[in-house]
């Protein structure tokens, strides 16, 4: 074997190993909206359609090509658990093998993916459940797609890519926005003595988007008689400016986290002023744009950067090629041993993150491969609950994910965060605390809507009784839900247990 490809070997069997234990570290890493999604798959595969509750048309989810994906194996009799972390772990190999297709215009491409495989957030979210890893591999590989094709001036299979992307969540249809941008900058910049002009692949790479966005949505429109997913309108903050604050802190905390100034702003910064690749600007592009997106979108609550990993992979290419050509400047005759100080540097810092959250159990952990096997404190109330549920009873949950997962799929609950809601997911946001208060959630709340649904149990989640005997949630919603004269009168507290002191049954 030549040097080359033995140094190949090894650097795949360095990030395959970093991955590997990035699964072992965040092995019991799960998120409760993952549930709610998997709801959604029970109940089409049932024959009940796309809905949370049976008879009630509301787009809870915001992945429908997830909801698809996960359906088949589903329908063939797979658990759900293991088949979205199956196939998240496959489609984030897919991601490690773009991103080395991606970084080859610069020396020894295989350093990006033995990054983006020390990064602990890329490895979490392969085990979190949710549509993550989907959606940064369609990224990746939309992206690439559109590259290749522009670079050699043929090709259109981008299109159909962009429009999986778009169908994996609404915003993937950000990324062909700004693919069609920057080929219209490409027509319109061309010299009269070249003059540019539309060519066939354009209108096939329209056709392809086209041709997978439009009957979704139109369908969509059709179903739930709404433009965007329920979750959209549930979290959207309108213009206020409590949005952009939380979006703002969102982006300083992944910079921190992914590299900070010296390792992740330096590199592309330089990059950018040095390289003219047509290859980098639309990466910077589409990592610029997402992470606007994200900052206007108020960030994200979820942990371990769920937004970031979205765009992960095209952030390693550009950080990857930064790092070579920082190192060129600052030494050209030692080139080689400044990068590998600077890679290392990197790898490390992004493998401490992984980590000290694994340590410090920044990314949550809950037992979940079979909620109902173990009377765990993290999931007694679910055991409590579906013990005790009586056909008929309706459930009022904070979490609404788990508790859809154990309990019968007519069972009706009502998710008083609204995310799967209509009513509270379209009411006018509120923000009692202030621009920098906290608990506030995305400010809407209805507490006379709830008690109207006359809900047997109401989980509220993490609670404690002060001494005044006033409830204190830190979710200002739930805490005035909880300390409202009607609730008191009508709700008693299941038991003083810390496992069972955030639920709550109706009085006979």
């Amino acid at each position: 074997m030549s040097t080359s490809r033995i140094a190949s070997f090894l650097g795949w069997a360095l990030a395959l190993t970093l991955f590997a234990s990035q699964l072992l570290l965040f092995r019991t890493f799960f998120i409760d909206d993952a549930f709610i999604t998997f709801r959604y798959v029970r109940q089409f595969v049932a024959g009940n359609g796309l809905v949370y509750n049976i008879g009630e048309r509301v787009e809870g989810y915001s992945n429908f090509l997830w909801v698809m994906l996960l359906a088949l194996p589903h329908a063939l009799g797979a658990e759900l658990i293991t088949t979205a972390r199956v196939l998240s772990t496959a489609l984030s190999i897919g991601s490690l093998l773009l991103t080395y297709h991606l970084a080859r215009s610069a020396p020894y491409p295989i350093l990006a993916p033995i990054m983006l495989a020390a990064a602990g957030p890329f490895g979490a979210w392969a085990m979190g459940g949710l549509e993550t890893s989907l959606f940064a591999f369609l990224v990746t590989a939309s992206v690439a797609a559109f590259i290749y094709e522009e670079e050699r001036g043929r090709g259109a299979v981008s299109g159909v890519l962009f429009g999986l992307l778009a169908l994996a969540r609404p915003e993937g249809a950000l990324f062909f926005v700004l693919a069609v941008g920057f080929r219209a900058w490409q027509l319109l910049s061309a010299s009269q003595a070249q003059p540019a002009r539309i060519e066939s692949r354009d209108w096939a790479r329209l056709a392809g988007f086209i041709a997978l966005f439009v009957p979704h949505f139109l369908w969509r429109l059709s179903y739930y008689g709404y433009p965007l997913p329920n979750t959209v309108y549930a979290k959207s903050m309108g213009l206020h400016p409590r949005a952009l604050i939380e979006g703002v802190y969102y982006l300083f905390d992944g910079l921190t986290a992914l590299g900070g100034p010296l390792l992740l702003l330096l590199p592309v910064g330089i990059l950018l002023f040095q390289a003219k690749d047509f290859r980098y600007r639309f990466i910077s592009a589409c990592c610029g744009a997402y992470l606007l997106f994200s900052v206007v979108g108020g960030g994200d609550w979820m942990p371990m950067h769920r937004f970031w990993v979205h765009i992960l992979p095209l952030l390693v290419v550009l950080v990857h090629a930064g790092l070579m050509k920082l190192a060129t400047l600052i030494t050209p005759r030692h080139a080689w041993l400044v990068r590998a100080s600077f890679v290392s540097a990197q790898i490390a810092f992004l493998y401490y993150g992984a980590l000290n959250a694994y340590i410090t159990g920044f990314a949550y952990s809950r037992a979940l491969e079979t909620p109902l096997e173990s009377d765990t404190a993290s999931n007694s109330w679910l055991v409590y609950i579906s013990h005790n549920w009586k056909r008929g009873d309706v459930i009022a949950a904070a979490d609404a994910g788990a508790i859809a997962y154990v309990l019968p799929l007519e069972a009706r609950i009502v998710d008083m965060i609204g995310l799967v809601d209509g009513h509270i997911a379209h009411l006018k946001p509120q923000f009692p605390s202030g621009l920098f208060g906290r608990g506030d959630g995305f400010g809407k709340w209805d507490i006379e809507y709830i008690l109207n649904q006359n809900p047997r149990f109401i989980e509220i989640g993490a609670l404690e009784q002060r001494e005044n005997g006033e409830y204190f949630v830190e979710n200002t919603g739930l805490r005035l839900l909880v300390n409202d004269p009607r609730f008191r009168a009508r709700y008693r507290q299941v038991s003083d247990k810390p496992e069972l002191s955030g639920l709550f049954e109706r009085v006979p």
